[in-house]
């Protein structure tokens, strides 16, 4: 789609959402002498988008949040208004190729170890999309060249209702029950981050550069999404991962399978991955040991902080990298999650099970209402009586009280962390500084 005609012939564009999204398309079009006018529902003198609005603005650029289903974006395709999402905007001024990562979990990790690596052999690479930094941000930057690549990390909200979007090749890491509550179902779900697999532009001795793992594949496969198979290479194959490697755990090797048959598609060498999967750090609050706190006479708890772990799929991948049951801390805001599938996880793998927001009541209930785990396991409700950082380390204490030597506490709540706390980052943050306060009160 030629973008630059059709906002040249438009005069304007509309942008839906005022947030980081809407606010990265505005300084774009600043830069580049475009009018535009910003429609946000909350924030902002333009809380209405009408049909006499669209005629003006027959371009519009929406953020992730307006989905296919929202009244403007209906108003606008109704009145003949191409209706693009950041992402198909962004690669519309894209010189160079751009990978794309999608997937329930590993997305943000999988992007910047692709990003490093890239880096490390010589790439002008840059991350960008759900990531944090919007990929219309990084369309002005010195990456954007013939040779740049840009990893875009790419959510399903991102590529619900799009066309334009396609990238040069997918990594779709793994699927799993997420978001069920936005999307209505979880065939809806895959379906939109399906869009990528089949808007893919690249290929490799005739064959497509989607890379993909056996979840995803099993789901298509039962799922009967035909659609797709045929389209994609299925990743098992992780033996260039050294071992000393921050990615060398159970979901992080499916993750770096993908790179590593993409690293063969793209013609690059394999030492040089390798040397960046040895010098690779995991970003925050992925699964990583806070401390190791003395209990006396040599016992010892160790505390970890997985407060990513937003979905069970997460919250499986995190037990699954421990051999004896743990004292888990999870809970939060439920996106529709059947509370069944909690249970299945942490059956077998929890000796204590200590519960905050919004849905740990429910889970406290399904828990003691199981006939197995009800009389076997330990398990406390923590209200919202003061604040979350304050009942956090009510939390931690707790824990702390109940382990004996060689426990492992750990943060994996498997729900979202907006209810009690603005981001998971901050839920992650909170248990940190509630341990290491445990550990000066403990030396």
């Amino acid at each position: 789609m030629d973008v630059l005609r059709v906002v040249s012939s438009a005069g304007a564009i509309g942008i839906f959402g005022g947030g980081v999204t809407g606010k990265a398309v505005a300084k774009f079009c600043e830069n580049r002498g475009i009018r535009y006018k910003v429609f946000d529902e909350f924030f902002g003198e333009d809380r209405r988008f009408s049909e006499d609005e669209a005629a003006k603005y027959p371009l519009v650029v929406r953020s992730p949040s307006f989905m296919s289903h929202h009244e403007w974006v209906k108003i606008a395709g109704f009145n003949g208004c191409r209706c693009l999402t950041e992402l198909e905007f962004a690669s519309c001024f894209w010189h160079g190729k751009i990978v794309a990562v999608t997937g329930t979990n590993g997305k943000t990790t999988t992007v910047e170890f692709i990003e490093h690596a890239l880096r490390l052999c010589g790439k002008k690479a840059v991350s960008c999309g759900n990531i944090g930094k919007t990929f219309v941000e990084v369309v002005d930057s010195g990456f954007n060249v013939d040779g740049g690549l840009a990893v875009v990390e790419v959510s399903s909200f991102q590529m619900e209702g799009s066309t334009v979007f396609h990238p040069d090749y997918v990594l779709w890491t793994n699927f799993a029950d997420d978001h069920l509550d936005a999307h209505g179902g979880l065939l809806e779900y895959f379906r939109c981050k399906a869009k990528l697999i089949n808007a893919v532009r690249g290929t490799y001795s005739g064959k497509t550069c989607c890379f993909v793992g056996k979840s995803v594949d099993d789901f298509a496969r039962q799922s009967k999404a035909d659609d797709v198979f045929g389209k994609y290479v299925v990743c098992t194959s992780w033996d260039a991962l050294p071992k000393d490697s921050a990615l060398n755990t159970d979901a992080q090797r499916e993750n770096f399978a993908l790179v590593q048959k993409f690293w063969q598609y793209a013609g690059l060498q394999v030492e040089s991955l390798q040397s960046a999967a040895a010098t690779f750090r995991l970003p925050p609050h992925r699964l990583q040991r806070v401390a190791k706190i003395s209990k006396g006479d040599g016992a010892a708890v160790e505390f970890w902080n997985d407060s990513k772990a937003t979905n069970f799929h997460a919250l499986n991948g995190a037990l699954k990298s421990f051999i004896e049951p743990v004292i888990l801390i999870a809970g939060g805001k439920s996106k529709g999650e059947p509370i069944d599938g909690f249970l299945k996880i942490i059956r077998g793998k929890v000796k204590a099970l200590l519960l905050i927001g919004t849905i740990s009541r429910e889970l406290c209930e399904a828990v003691m209402d199981d006939q197995d785990m009800g009389s076997l396991l330990i398990c406390k409700v923590f209200d919202k009586n003061n604040s979350p950082e304050e009942v956090m380390e009510a939390v931690v204490r707790h824990a702390f009280s109940l382990a004996t030597d060689g426990d492992i506490v750990l943060l994996s709540p498997g729900f979202s962390s907006l209810d009690w706390f603005e981001s998971y980052e901050e839920r992650g943050k909170f248990f940190e500084d509630s341990v290491f306060c445990l550990s000066l009160a403990n030396e």
